[in-house]
């Protein structure tokens, strides 16, 4: 009888243990033997105790990239972005501000080079374009602010 009671309350101390609460605003990266796992999204969650990992904490709101451009303008750009889907984010969850960056460095050399003009038509340019590429990784850029360079 003593065995039986300790065998469950060793159960279910573990599944209290492998528990694991995401705040609303947040997504927790799992690992399990060092490779990726899974994505953990807001609310109550499950994870193996021992063998699972919980990498990183993700915030889903409030990112904000810094993108210098050199085009001759000395312009930059500070993209606002939101994770709206972790889970389609996938590897990328743990470098999502290196690979904004990259995208929009990209886009915005290339509609630099097409538009001359003024620069919040590039601005929502550039916000469209990087809809149109991040939106398949569960991303969506809220604002793109370009501005000359301050010269010192």
């Amino acid at each position: 009888m003593e065995m039986l009671l300790a065998t469950v309350l060793l159960f279910f101390g573990l599944i209290l243990v492998g528990l694991r609460y995401v705040p609303e605003d947040t997504a927790f990266t799992v690992r399990r033997f060092g490779r990726r796992l899974r994505v953990l999204s807001p609310g109550l969650r499950f994870t193996l105790p021992v063998f699972d990992r919980v990498t990183q904490r993700v915030r889903l709101i409030g990112h904000q990239v810094e993108v210098p451009l050199d085009d001759g303008r000395a312009t930059h750009a500070e993209v606002y972005y939101q994770i709206l889907e972790p889970e389609r984010t996938g590897a990328a969850l743990e470098r999502v501000d290196a690979l904004v960056e990259q995208h929009a460095n990209e886009a915005l050399s290339a509609l630099s080079a097409s538009l001359v003009g003024d620069i919040d038509v590039l601005g929502t340019r550039l916000k469209l374009e990087l809809n149109r590429t991040l939106a398949e990784l569960g991303l969506r850029v809220t604002r793109c602010d370009l501005r000359p360079d301050a010269v010192a």
